[in-house]
């Protein structure tokens, strides 16, 4: 019986209500790994201010106003299942758009700072919105409607 316990405890680590935990303990949880989606704000116009929201199927990060060269970011733990999605609705003036910043997709595109830590960084400028895995290199993605 003990030899089944131990795998027991894992998968409910890895895949129970212990997010926390995982955020701290990754590395012994096998499958388990942290993504962290940033915010940059790359429109040197202070007189109209970037504001999005961001959320989940389960969680809402609330609506955000940042400044010219301010970050918001968050860290999860993605589900076991593949499925996790989040995505963004920004406004800017009279502009607006709403994408993912965040899927299984999109994942393999986000940079690995470590084995268990990956970066999808996201860059909103007048023309549109950029994509970094490694905050050097810059790609367009998306424009403003």
């Amino acid at each position: 019986m003990g030899r089944f316990l131990l795998p027991l405890l894992i998968m409910t680590f890895c895949f129970g209500h212990a997010k926390e935990l995982a955020f701290q303990n990754a590395k012994i949880c096998l499958g388990c790994y942290k993504v962290t989606v940033h915010i940059i704000n790359a429109i040197p116009d202070q007189a109209t201010s970037l504001t999005f929201r961001c959320q989940s199927k389960d969680d809402d990060l609330g609506n955000h106003t940042t400044k010219y060269r301010e970050e918001f970011y968050w860290r999860f733990v993605p589900n076991a299942w593949g499925s996790t999605l989040f995505f963004c609705h920004f406004y800017w003036g009279s502009k607006q758009r709403v994408f993912a910043v965040y899927d299984r997709k999109i994942e393999d595109f986000c940079g690995r700072w470590e084995l268990y830590h990956h970066n999808c960084y996201y860059e909103v400028r007048p023309d549109g919105f950029y994509r970094s895995f490694n905050l050097q290199l810059w790609y367009k993605f998306n424009d403003w409607i």
